[in-house]
């Protein structure tokens, strides 16, 4: 019984960490939501306390505030491919840091061609007991002429 009882806790540790099991999960994660056009799932990449700085706003707060960002933008576009570059990503223990350039084509859905949006991003992600998430987020596009 006892043999019973470890098998099934360590399975369910392992179901549990493999939800994001390192930062590059928690990045294949968040690329993969992004493709999907998926705001919930976006915002599952996120810790409660994360800050973000989304367009238009000065600070985001939050799993919340990334869903209603990402939601807004869906109702907008549908994103058809997304693409990194330059990238890198350093761990130090229970906290890693990535940085680098994305390339992302989207389509307006009130018609007309794609678009492609080439930008740079960094962020902080820590893991919480087996499951890495993103403390800190933040994405921007060059200023027109910057390019």
């Amino acid at each position: 019984m006892r043999y019973l009882f470890a098998v099934l806790a360590t399975l369910l540790v392992l179901e549990t960490a493999s939800a994001n099991p390192s930062a590059k999960a928690l990045q294949d994660a968040f690329l993969e939501a992004l493709l999907n056009n998926d705001a919930d799932g976006l915002a599952a990449c996120y810790a409660e306390t994360a800050v973000n700085f989304p367009v238009g706003e000065l600070i985001g707060k939050g799993p919340d505030s990334v869903r209603e960002t990402w939601n807004t933008f869906f109702d907008s576009y549908t994103v058809q491919s997304i693409s990194l570059s330059e990238d890198q990503m350093v761990a130090f223990g229970d906290t890693a840091a990535a940085w680098g350039l994305f390339t992302m084509t989207v389509v307006p859905k009130a018609g007309g061609d794609a678009i492609e949006m080439v930008g740079r991003y960094m962020d902080v992600a820590r893991n919480f007991d087996g499951r890495w998430l993103y403390i800190a987020d933040h994405a921007s596009l060059p200023a027109p002429g910057e390019e």
